[in-house]
């Protein structure tokens, strides 16, 4: 099953490249595949990036919720639960920002939970600055 699988893909990218007209393979030392790896990295940077901010952002206001005076002890009380929640999401979400930033080249800026929570207590978040 595995063989006719593999026969099948084989003639079936056989015709996609006669239907390109692909004259030649990309290897990791032509200059087109450098640029193409560059922008899916930088794609994925941004995807995390994005991620990440969303997060913070929707922390941000669950704690402006929580702060309201007309918000009630049992919705504080949901609140916090979802925002210790929120907190392993983001502690996740910045391990694979730090990552990624770290792997860009240049490297970027990689953050420290501290600064994130910071960012939260404070709203005072700018990610995007230095990018």
């Amino acid at each position: 099953h595995a063989l006719e699988d593999y026969n099948r893909h084989l003639k079936l990218t056989q015709v996609l490249k006669c239907k390109l007209e692909v004259k030649k393979h990309w290897v990791a030392e032509d200059v087109q595949w450098q640029k193409v790896g560059r922008l899916v990295a930088n794609q994925k940077y941004q995807h995390v990036l994005d991620h990440l901010e969303g997060l913070i952002v929707a922390c941000i206001f669950e704690l402006a919720k929580m702060n309201q005076a007309s918000t009630g002890y049992k919705l504080q009380k949901h609140i916090a639960k979802a925002l210790q929640a929120h907190s392993i999401t983001i502690r996740s979400a910045l391990t694979m920002y730090n990552s990624i930033a770290s792997s860009m080249h240049p490297a970027h800026k990689t953050l420290k939970w501290e600064e994130v929570v910071k960012y939260v207590f404070l709203a005072d978040f700018d990610l995007l600055h230095d990018t």
